[in-house]
């Protein structure tokens, strides 16, 4: 039961926001689909992002070990911070990437 708490508490919490949402702004399906097919674009980019940061964190760690001598461990690629300051930057890009093709 453990298991299941934190996924049926999404679900949980998704169908009462879209009740709330389809009542209170009048949303169509329509409007939903869209608004979860941006979140996905959203999320992809906010994973794309996050790849470039552990990937370059690796490379610079690696590269300071070797020219310096001095150790850093890996895992501080594993900081809560890189994924949140990630979604920082993905937020941006993505929004500049909308503009980009709402341009066109």
């Amino acid at each position: 039961m453990d298991k299941l708490y934190v996924p049926v508490l999404i679900l949980l919490t998704s169908l009462i926001g879209y009740l709330g949402a389809r009542r209170v702004w009048r949303t169509q399906r329509e409007q939903v689909t869209q608004a979860i097919q941006r979140s996905l674009e959203f999320i992809g980019c906010w994973m794309l992002v996050y790849g470039a940061n552990l990937l370059l964190g690796a490379v610079l760690i690696l590269l300071i070990r070797r020219l310096t001598g001095f150790f850093i461990s890996v895992y501080v690629l594993n900081s809560v911070m890189l994924v949140l300051f990630s979604l920082l930057q993905a937020l941006v890009v993505y929004h500049l990437w909308l503009l980009h093709h709402k341009g066109q």
